[in-house]
């Protein structure tokens, strides 16, 4: 699966990039000028088209047959403007810098013409295509219960508020594939014979490719990592006040819930990994003895302090300068979400005491 081209998830992800104007440019150099004009224009008509859409989204909750709460339409509002304006900073961001994410690109697909895609990784990678696809299918019991009732204005908004939704998601698989493939070339080094000079060399080239791909992605990294929280925090508040107040688990909101944290979760481990063998690299280089050629090992270190080459450094994903992208991190979002839980019960049952007494 992962030699083959056409089945090839990191070639179906460029094309959705391409689809979704997230790659504005043309791979090859061709054409940039038209592909640039027309991912400005794009960008254009969606920023027009923002507040029609969200005060269309808004009203579908009235078409429907179903009572909502305020604090239900208040929450779903929301969510729904985080999701546009998310959206609109990463077209615009990719628009700004599109030479550089070019370059990147460009370099990336080289690099996945030398270096293949393991098992492991094709699973995993196509594992997430397939958990967005599934959230992109939730979409479909709600247009086969109230698309009759809808007209076709409020359907075309929901459309576009999908686009919105889901430009994240496909974002984010973009970085995932794109860690997954760095992640596989310090694997690949790993099983090549311990030759330090190549090691040096490869441990440079790939320390600066992941600096790089940090310095490219961090803005969208932070808003994808930003809005994927504030959209679970916003869901569990959700859960908790149906559970409480209705002793219902509310599935639509659970499933939802649970696909946000798997896919940042996602995100965060093929990071994490990373940089793991980043640093296991390093070790390796200052674990194997330097010696140019002609000069015997005591001669080097008389005349040198050793080692005469030393690597460059640990990869690191630190994103805007806030926080690193590692397990660490992960854990304190996980901790905050923990604390959140337990002060939205605390509330909740103290309101329903105050209402019995």
């Amino acid at each position: 699966m992962s030699r083959l081209p056409h089945v090839c998830g990191l070639c179906l992800l460029l094309r959705f990039w391409q689809l979704l104007a997230l790659a504005p440019f043309r791979l090859g150099g061709t054409g940039q000028r038209w592909v640039t004009l027309i991912a400005l224009l794009r960008l254009l008509l969606l920023t027009a088209m923002a507040p029609l859409v969200l005060w269309k989204s808004a009203a579908m909750y009235e078409a429907t047959n179903v009572r909502h709460s305020t604090a239900f339409k208040t929450i779903a509002l929301a969510t729904m403007t985080g999701d546009v304006c998310i959206a609109l900073a990463l077209l615009a961001s990719h628009l700004l810098h599109r030479r550089e994410l070019g370059h990147l690109v460009n370099d990336l697909a080289r690099l996945h013409r030398r270096t293949r895609l393991s098992w492991w990784s094709t699973l995993f990678l196509w594992l997430k295509l397939l958990l967005s696809l599934y959230d992109l299918l939730c979409s479909v019991p709600f247009l086969k219960g109230a698309g009759a009732r809808l007209p076709w204005s409020q359907l075309v908004a929901y459309g576009v508020q999908l686009y919105f939704q889901h430009v994240a998601s496909v974002y984010g698989n973009g970085v995932f594939g794109g860690t997954l493939l760095m992640l596989e070339c310090y694997a690949h080094l790993e099983r090549e014979e311990p030759n330090l000079a190549r090691l040096l060399k490869k441990e440079a080239s790939w320390w600066r490719l992941t600096r790089r791909f940090v310095k490219v992605f961090q803005l969208g990294i932070f808003l994808l990592v930003f809005g994927s929280f504030v959209n679970i925090m916003v869901n569990i508040y959700a859960f908790m006040s149906y559970y409480v107040s209705l002793h219902g688990v509310p599935l639509t909101i659970s499933n939802n819930c649970l696909v946000l944290a798997i896919q940042l979760f996602a995100v965060i481990l093929a990071a994490h990994f990373c940089q793991l063998k980043s640093a296991k690299l390093r070790t390796t280089c200052l674990q194997l003895q330097y010696v140019p050629e002609g000069l015997t090992q005591e001669q080097a270190m008389a005349s040198t302090p050793f080692p005469l080459l030393s690597p460059t450094g640990n990869a690191k994903f630190r994103i805007l300068g806030v926080f690193i992208l590692d397990n660490s991190f992960w854990l304190f979002l996980v901790s905050y979400a923990m604390n959140f839980i337990v002060v939205i019960l605390q509330t909740s049952f103290e309101h329903i005491n105050h209402g019995e007494i």
